[in-house]
């Protein structure tokens, strides 16, 4: 089976990386990237890198290459807030591969797995007083695209994970912290990883929109078994 990805080169991307390529399940991963990942981590025989010099523009041959995937995983976003990355960048990609999934009627929908967060709003009237623009530009990202999935029911089928704090292996401290918070608050960087590998390839019963807790209990659940 095989899984797209966009993001790798990112800390939960990269992790998302990590657990498709270590998911059973999974044949080939497929990264869309702008430069080469590094050499330890390209030279792995499930994964294919493809250079994307544009996210705002998807060639048809591409598209055409990789709509045999089960779904793609897409982990890219911005820190400080960017209508290019956080909106346009996803919708591009969906409204083009949209094109490319109405001429294959065969196939079951496919499978988009977007990566929001918990602090994100979609509602862009209500007042925040703190970080206002991206949370709000990352929640109409996540409006938008549930609204394209529920638009298009026959040729996808959309994942929107909203997780709260995400605790790598490289900051100090934050596993004690996720461990003091719990799964209402906070999800290990594996744990997400593995949780958005099996929700590419699988998800069933899955609700539209994932939160923390379920987030981290799956994907602790996911990593024993494999």
């Amino acid at each position: 089976m095989k899984v797209l990805l966009v993001g790798a080169s990112g800390s939960i991307g990269g992790e998302c990386l990590t657990q498709c390529l270590s998911h059973p399940g999974i044949s080939t991963v497929v990264a869309f990237v702008r430069r080469d990942l590094p050499t330890g981590v390209s030279s792995h025989p499930k994964l294919k890198c493809v250079l994307i010099k544009d996210f705002s523009q998807w060639p048809d041959d591409i598209l055409q290459a990789h709509a045999d995937a089960a779904g793609i995983i897409w982990a890219m976003g911005s820190y400080k807030g960017s209508q290019t990355v956080d909106l346009e960048y996803p919708l591009t990609f969906l409204e083009s591969m949209e094109r490319v999934l109405k001429t294959k009627p065969t196939r079951p929908p496919f499978r988009y797995v977007h990566l929001g967060g918990m602090f994100t709003r979609q509602d862009q009237e209500k007042k925040l007083w703190l970080l206002e623009y991206p949370r709000k530009i990352r929640g109409l990202g996540e409006a938008k695209t549930l609204e394209f999935g529920d638009t298009h029911q026959d040729t996808w089928r959309i994942f929107v994970v909203r997780p709260g704090g995400v605790a790598t292996k490289e900051m100090t401290g934050s596993r004690t912290v996720a461990s003091i918070l719990g799964d209402n608050w906070c999800v290990r960087s594996e744990e997400l990883g593995a949780f958005m590998a099996y929700l590419a390839v699988d998800g069933e019963g899955e609700s539209s929109v994932i939160e923390n807790a379920r987030i981290a209990r799956k994907g602790r659940e996911l990593l024993k078994s494999h």
